[in-house]
């Protein structure tokens, strides 16, 4: 692009390709703008005498965009008619498209432009020596501040993107242009949740695509931002375009060779990209026991190297002993219960069991003899016992109602919930443990119970870490809640590092990382004291060794020998689950595990350079102010120029915010742990944070001769 002592290409665009239309005659008298411009050094010179002689309000303020949007018919028409009639003049067009840049970082105006069809004048510049760094620039400015529909539209014009690039392989102002905008443009179509239009997918050749970012990353003049943006690029496409990245291996080792980056933020989009790849094959963890199956295990004993596990931590602490005995024990009683019909003693069997372990009752109901079957389903009928149920799981409300009668409460609101709880009745199971929570909040099973019934991750995560400081506890109840708070706390910490809002805000960063390091402490906690054969072990192991790899970075070797003793526990745990009858799940973290681990030290070979460079500029990098580049080139700085409150600047979308990690600890409850942005400070010292009254009072009596001291 010309700019100050620069001199000017007059190439024209090649015949083939689109570009603005010529007049064949003069229609009007050349007017003292063009002179004015054509005797003018560098685009930002252009834009100011058309600004002027136009007289155009301040386009990088909202009162200024507010009387466009006031005369916005006869300021386009204006602007429009001078397009037309100097389309030879290659100043005049680039000034006129730089103007409508800057009006699209108003949404209501920018709609207005794109069906006006400022693309359409937009995009034959791309073609156009002079213009072409003009036409990009216009292009990145829309991309970063347009709508879905404008970056859908911009994303059907990637061929065109990748063509600039390949003929313009050697000019790295280009390239990064191109990059920036596909990863805008190209995110609205394929990193939604809905199913994209199949036609603008095709027209993307999102194959391509892969092929050209990977290549352009892999160049010695690849910047900051071309890297960033193909991170984001290639970590919002694994989902919606799995197939190409299994032909394209490169951009997948690309992913996990970002995973050593000094940047978390890259890292954390990098993982998502990871994560994502493998959301529409994963499987879902193991859901259900059968009793019967662990019974014939343990008859026919562990091999040598499970037993010797399980006699270190305690056989009869394990998942599979305890859940059998529950099933005798559930079951004693019940036979019982058809007998006496007493729903108190019953009920304390069964609140009890419900503590114990997750899978504690078996369902079945009283058959008669074996010659009596239901004409309906073929199977024994059943036998009227005199009591007021026929399936066993349905004499939970009774065993409630006896309880609550004595004045057990407790136990009354555990079943009750359990109940709720396996008959999926989420919102009057979530309003009845928020009550009892009330009325006791040192029993843990209600927190647990929230946990189960909410689908409000925050929400979730709030109450297992609650549930966790918690006295009237049992270790099942303790380690299902840790496992609550780990999947809660790591999915919300990739959400927060991986959305908009946490790509500029550096609280948000600091939030995020506050959630991922709170979930693999809990994941270290599970691993450490769990049962060697709980079905959540496996899942929990996946998850501390992917926060792992992302919380530590480039401080991994490259063989990841800090992770040698995981992987053997990863191997016992899934060796338990084969052994109890189940096959282990390809569950969502099982999958990006073995991804990474499996790509790995490839990646480190091939890539460590590329991201070594990356993090040295990293280091360089202030992201309170454009590069020394950027500052020079005049018309990038005029485009950023936004003084608008509802707006983000370039720049600001652009920065990668450091994350103190001395502040982490801020996001922190200071009696839960629980990891948040929105804390209250003590009113005494303003240094503790907690989640609400409930928290803080629980910590006074810690808190109290700190706070009066500080």
């Amino acid at each position: 692009m010309p700019g100050p002592g620069k001199t000017k290409s007059k190439a024209k665009a090649k015949s083939t390709r689109p570009r603005p239309p010529a007049q064949s005659a003069p229609i009007m008298q050349r007017e003292a703008f063009v002179d004015d411009i054509d005797q003018s050094e560098g685009w930002d010179m252009t834009v100011h005498i058309l600004c002027d002689y136009f007289r155009l309000p301040d386009l990088t303020t909202r009162s200024g965009l507010k009387r466009v949007h006031a005369d916005f018919e006869s300021i386009y028409r204006r602007l429009d008619n001078a397009y037309d009639n100097y389309g030879d003049n290659e100043r005049v067009l680039g000034g006129i498209v730089g103007i409508y840049a800057k009006m699209c970082t108003d949404s209501i105006l920018r709609d207005k432009l794109f069906k006006a069809g400022f693309l359409s004048k937009l995009i034959p510049l791309l073609y156009n020596d002079t213009c072409r760094q003009m036409a990009l620039r216009a292009l990145s400015t829309v991309t970063h501040h347009g709508g879905l529909e404008t970056r859908i539209e911009i994303a059907k014009k990637t061929p065109a993107l990748l063509e600039i690039l390949q003929e313009h392989n050697n000019d790295p102002k280009v390239a990064e242009l191109c990059v920036v905008i596909m990863c805008h443009a190209i995110g609205a179509v394929i990193d939604v949740e809905e199913v994209p239009d199949p036609k603008v997918v095709k027209t993307i050749d999102f194959p391509q695509v892969l092929r050209t970012v990977v290549a352009e990353v892999k160049k010695a003049t690849a910047s900051y931002y071309l890297i960033s943006h193909a991170v984001g690029l290639l970590g919002g496409g694994t989902h919606r375009c799995r197939k190409d990245y299994e032909a394209f291996e490169p951009a997948l080792t690309f992913l996990v060779a970002a995973l050593r980056s000094k940047d978390i933020h890259i890292r954390s989009e990098s993982l998502g990209g990871l994560l994502r790849y493998h959301r529409d094959v994963a499987e879902d963890d193991q859901t259900h026991n059968d009793g019967r199956k662990l019974v014939a295990c343990l008859q026919r004993g562990y091999p040598s190297q499970l037993n010797d596990v399980l006699m270190r931590y305690g056989p009869t602490r394990c998942d599979a002993y305890l859940t059998v005995y529950s099933y005798n024990d559930h079951t004693k009683a019940i036979m019982q219960n058809a007998q006496d019909h007493d729903f108190y003693k019953l009920g304390k069997v069964v609140g009890r069991l419900i503590t114990t372990t997750e899978f504690c009752m078996a369902e079945g109901f009283f058959q008669a003899d074996s010659d009596d079957v239901d004409t309906v389903t073929g199977m024994p009928a059943a036998m009227d016992v005199g009591l007021p149920y026929v399936f066993w799981s349905d004499a939970l409300p009774y065993c409630t109602k006896a309880l609550r009668d004595k004045g057990d409460l407790d136990l009354a609101d555990i079943i009750e919930l359990k109940y709720l709880i396996m008959k999926q009745r989420h919102p009057e199971c979530f309003e009845l443990a928020k009550e009892a929570i009330k009325r006791n909040p040192q029993a843990a099973y209600y927190y647990y119970a929230v946990t189960t019934a909410t689908t409000d991750l925050s929400v979730g995560l709030r109450y297992a870490k609650k549930g966790l400081k918690a006295k009237q506890t049992t270790p099942f109840v303790r380690f299902a809640l840790l496992h609550r708070a780990v999947d809660h706390a790591g999915t919300l910490g990739l959400n927060v590092l991986t959305s908009a809002a946490g790509y500029h805000a550096a609280t948000k960063w600091e939030e995020g990382v506050a959630f991922l390091t709170s979930a693999r402490e809990d994941a270290k906690t599970f691993i450490e004291g769990a049962p060697p054969d709980s079905r959540h072990m496996k899942n929990m192991l996946n998850w501390y060794i992917i926060l792992t790899i992302l919380l530590q970075g480039p401080d991994m070797s490259p063989e990841l020998r800090e992770l040698d003793d995981m992987l053997r526990k990863v191997e016992l745990a899934e060796e338990f689950s084969r052994f109890y009858g189940y096959p282990v799940p390809d569950t969502l973290t099982r999958l990006t595990r073995q991804t990474v681990l499996s790509l790995y030290t490839v990646a480190v070979a091939e890539w460590s350079s590329i991201i070594r460079r990356f993090d040295e500029e990293i280091d360089g990098h202030d992201p309170s102010e454009l590069s020394k580049e950027r500052r020079e080139d005049d018309l990038a700085a005029w485009l950023d120029d936004v003084h608008l409150h509802e707006h983000q600047s370039h720049a600001e979308s652009c920065s990668h915010p450091r994350v103190n990690v001395n502040d982490v600890s801020l996001y922190r409850c200071s009696w839960c742990g629980n990891p948040s942005a929105v804390l209250r400070k003590c009113s005494g010292c303003s240094k503790t944070r907690y989640c609400d009254a409930g928290c803080q009072k629980s910590h006074w009596s810690t808190h109290k001769s700190l706070c009066k001291n500080g």
